[in-house]
């Protein structure tokens, strides 16, 4: 089983916002999302970001926003449904961006038999967007994705890739002719349980939910395990309250996968928000099973959404870079004082 150690956190001073998902692209640039944003130089604030970070090591990194994302509304800026947009997963295929979006808000979308469901943000209604032009277009429209989502419902409402190589390139567990993702039951925060979903590759740019396919058996390499309704779809992970909207890396040279969990350990909303519990996960498919092996608590910086860095993986597979953010309550701050920022944390695994 696998060991860990994690580094000291470093913060990237320019930036500001939360989510921040990145994908290693095939022009050798790391593009990231960036939620309730004020992206990198101080933009003017939207619900969305998309941004690059270019530079070859973690330390040499440079932060641009290259898209507002001004269809998707102002930071906090809600809809008819009372809802906010946000980014989810993204992931790069074939030279062109992939993102999930959703709708998102507390207790916005409830689920009577949920114990706390009213405290906790709901995420519903997701959708896929692509960009063939590195972030400067994208279709669907937000109009689009609101009339007509593509995974209408929480079941799916919180999607994540399931991460390889360079521009997605993968080549096991059938990687070579799936994109895989990964979703909790409809939550940013302390959701239940997580279920794997794939789409052919040659696919993937219909955008057309038909195309997608969820887990229901026990084994993703047999295609009479995949079914066309998300209902349908069996958890490969089940830990209530402490599974939280992440994605997966595959790390070549350990053969393994990995999966860093997240939640609020005191409860949910803003009063619980000064601390965050991570939870590391190793499977030797993207369907598990999910052993857990290490984890680590942040009290008062409260790091959360974590993200490999598929670009900065060690040869050997045993040094990884970890891409989060920190406590949200301390947005107003200046300088040092506002952990509300793009921050990379080492992570080195042994045996």
């Amino acid at each position: 089983m696998l060991k860990l150690s994690l580094g000291t956190p470093v913060m990237d001073l320019n930036s500001k916002g939360d989510a921040w998902d990145a994908c290693w692209a095939d022009d050798g640039h790391v593009y990231v999302t960036s939620d309730d944003s004020y992206g990198f130089g101080g933009q003017p604030t939207r619900n969305l970001h998309i941004n690059v970070l270019c530079g070859e090591t973690p330390d040499a990194l440079r932060g641009e926003t290259i898209n507002l994302m001004d269809e998707y509304g102002k930071m906090s800026e809600r809809g008819p449904d009372g809802c906010m947009w946000k980014a989810n997963g993204t992931t790069c295929v074939g030279g062109a961006l992939y993102t999930f979006v959703s709708r998102h808000e507390a207790a916005a979308f409830t689920d009577p038999a949920r114990r706390d469901d009213s405290k906790l943000q709901s995420a519903a209604n997701a959708s896929l967007i692509v960009s063939t032009d590195k972030g400067r277009t994208w279709r669907r429209t937000a109009k689009e994705n609101y009339d007509a989502p593509m995974f209408p419902g929480r079941r799916f409402g919180s999607p994540f890739f399931v991460k390889y190589g360079r521009d997605g390139q993968g080549g096991v567990h059938g990687a070579d002719q799936y994109v895989y993702a990964i979703a909790n039951n409809g939550f940013w925060e302390n959701g239940d349980d997580m279920i794997v979903a794939r789409v052919p590759r040659e696919r993937i740019a219909r955008l057309d939910a038909a195309d997608w396919q969820f887990l229901s058996g026990t084994d993703g390499l047999r295609d009479a395990d995949w079914s066309d309704d998300m209902l349908a779809a069996r958890p490969v992970l089940v830990n209530p309250g402490k599974c939280s909207m992440t994605g997966v890396q595959y790390i070549a040279p350990l053969r393994r996968y990995l999966m860093i969990q997240w939640h609020y350990p005191k409860g949910s909303g803003h009063a619980a928000a000064d601390e965050t519990a991570w939870i590391f996960y190793e499977a030797p498919v993207p369907w598990g099973p999910w052993t857990e092996f290490g984890g680590a608590t942040f009290p008062g910086a409260a790091y959360y959404n974590p993200c490999i860095g598929t670009k900065f993986i060690s040869a050997d597979g045993f040094d990884l870079v970890i891409f989060t953010n920190g406590n949200f309550k301390t947005h107003a701050k200046a300088g040092a004082d506002c952990l509300y920022r793009l921050t990379s944390i080492p992570c080195r695994l042994s045996l």
